[in-house]
This record gives structure tokens, C-alpha cells and sequence, in this order.
């Protein structure tokens, strides 16, 4: 299988490049680096063909059998940075990988987000499936993401229902895992915690604490698409991707505290405008689809990421004792 993978050097990215050519697959990768790093693809950088590019700008005569698009800018304090890069790649990156792949006749895959549902995450223990409505707030410092990821999931459809292309649109939620965030200041908030316990720091907490997420394992979320790419031709054209377990941001940093053993304080700020006080996926479509439920908890993922953690940090001090 030939595959372009858009934002490849990215986290989740990197994940999906790894698994591919594991798998045997032709992958192209295409980057600009701004918030992705080629160190997240060192292991298998003699197996890929890598491009530094904007997917604005991107050219190639190659043909593909699948076009992976999770080109953007993906945790908040970034993507409030660099919002005018966002919404590039949300509409002109977008056309142009459509335009590759419509050349090969390629399926695409485009990685759009829960952020787009909005307050309708707001209700505790309410799972929001792909039919739900949305509710957002528009022209403020998060809406450029949200309205990017909605305006390139109806460039998708509408391009790819009119020019005959399979097509598959994901809506993850809050993916984790190893490689998050290797150049952002304020990445998300298992990689905050992570950072600010390393360094003897209180852990940063916006509001009371009592919002709850559904962290997704980013194993997990990749077993869920290769599974998906084998079902073809596909049931839906969008589908949810997630873990229903839910957890408090208080309780995630208790346990990060007890993972380190160690007694973290926390730092309570005001809650930051327009996030929603709780996100839960619907995943009853994807999993009557698939045989498939995820399989690493949060105490086993926040685990990996730890132990993964302290080997890097450990071939750092041999390197430099060289």
C-alpha cells in the first residue's frame, strides 16, 4: 500500500507512520515542522520518503492508495498562536491533498477533532455521538480550530461524494501517548503535568479541577484504524474515536503524584473560556462497526508514557557521558 501521511512528524502522526511501514506500506510524509519534529521519526527514517512542506504548497507526481491528512496545530496554546496557519491548512492545505488524491483516485482519511462539538460536550456522563448538534462560540481565541476542522470536514465530503472518492472523516478524543508535544511551550495537560512534576513544579490547574476528559491511548486509537481501513467500503463517512472511561483533571494529577510518588501541588487558575466542562464519546458506531474497544487504561498509559520517559532521559546521559 502506497500512503501520503500529512503532519507525519507530528504525534499522532509519527504513530500512524510507524505502524504503516510495519505493516509494509509505501509511506510519503509531509511536514513543515512547526509543531512536529523528525526526532518522532528517527527510528524509521531510512523507510520513509519525507518532505519538508506546507500542504498548502505541497507538489508531487506520485500516486497513492491512501491520503492520511492530520496536518494542523493541534493543542490549544499553539493553535491560538499560529491561528492564521491553522485555518491555511483547514482550506488550502485541504484542497490541495484532495486534488492528490482525486489524481490517484486515492481514499482519504481526514483526522478532524471533538473540539467541534462544542458545548454539547458540557453535560457529565453524556456520551456525544457523530449525529449530535453543535454548539460553539465563534470569533475568539479557540475558534479558528473549531471552524478550520468543520470547514475541511465539508470540503472533504462534498469534494470526495463529487468526484466519486472513499472517504473517512475522524473525530478523536483527547489522544495521548508518547511524542505529545516535542517543541510547544504549553502542550496538553498530561504533557504539562508531566513537565511541571519533572521540575519540581505545581501542577496547573484552570477552574476547580472537575472537568473530566476521556483520554484515548494513542495505541489504541491507531489499532482502531487499521482496523477501519480493512472494512472497506466503509458503513459511515464519519465516526467518533475515544475511550468512554472518563477522568477529572483533579484526579489525573493525583495520579501522576502517585506514579512519581511524589507530592505535587497544585496552582488553581480561572477557567479558560469557552472549554467544555466535560467530553465523552458516543462510540456505538464504531464499535457495531469493528470488533474493537481500546485496551490500555489511563493508569497503564500514563505508566508507558512515564517508563518511556525515564528511558530517553537515561540514553541522554550515556550520549552525553561519551
Amino acid at each position: 500500500m502506497k500512503c501520503l501521511i500529512a503532519g507525519g512528524a507530528g504525534f499522532i502522526g509519527s504513530h500512524l507512520t510507524e505502524r504503516l511501514v510495519s505493516l509494509g506500506a509505501d509511506v510519503t510524509v509531509v511536514d513543515n515542522l512547526i509543531t512536529g519534529d523528525t526526532k518522532n521519526l528517527r527510528d524509521i527514517s531510512s523507510k520513509v520518503d519525507f518532505y519538508e512542506s506546507d500542504i498548502s504548497d505541497f507538489r508531487t507526481d506520485k500516486e497513492f492508495d491512501a491520503v492520511f491528512h492530520l496536518a494542523t496545530v493541534a493543542n490549544t496554546y499553539d493553535y491560538m498562536r499560529c491561528a492564521h496557519d491553522v485555518l491555511r491548512s483547514s482550506s488550502f492545505g485541504t484542497a490541495n491533498l484532495l486534488e492528490i488524491a482525486e489524481r490517484s483516485s486515492s481514499r482519504f482519511y481526514y483526522f478532524s477533532s471533538s473540539e467541534i462539538y462544542g458545548h454539547r460536550c458540557a453535560e457529565q456522563n453524556v456520551s456525544v455521538s457523530e449525529d449530535s448538534f453543535s454548539e460553539v462560540a465563534l470569533l475568539n481565541d479557540r475558534s479558528p480550530y473549531f471552524v478550520g476542522k468543520m470547514f475541511s470536514e465539508e470540503y472533504v465530503r462534498t469534494f470526495c461524494e463529487m468526484k466519486g472518492l472513499e472517504y473517512l472523516i475522524i473525530r478523536p478524543f483527547n489522544i495521548y501517548g508518547t511524542k505529545m508535544d516535542p517543541k510547544s511551550e504549553c502542550g496538553r495537560v498530561i504533557t504539562n503535568f508531566f513537565k511541571q512534576a519533572s521540575s519540581g513544579q505545581p501542577l496547573t490547574i484552570y477552574g476547580d479541577g472537575g472537568q473530566t476528559r476521556s483520554f484515548c491511548h494513542v495505541d489504541d486509537l491507531i489499532d482502531a484504524l487499521i482496523l477501519l481501513d480493512g472494512t472497506r467500503p466503509w458503513k459511515y463517512n464519519v465516526v467518533n474515536i475515544g475511550n468512554p472511561e472518563t477522568i477529572s483533571i483533579n484526579n489525573l494529577a493525583e495520579r501522576i503524584s502517585s506514579l512519581l510518588n511524589k507530592e505535587l501541588k497544585k496552582e488553581l487558575r480561572p477557567s479558560v473560556p469557552f472549554e467544555p466542562k466535560h467530553r465523552k464519546p458516543d462510540l456505538k458506531r464504531l464499535t457495531e462497526w469493528l470488533e474493537w474497544k481500546p485496551r490500555i487504561n489511563i493508569t497503564e498509559g500514563l505508566n508507558d508514557i512515564f517508563l518511556k520517559e525515564i528511558a530517553v532521559k537515561s540514553e541522554k546521559n550515556i550520549r552525553g557521558r561519551q
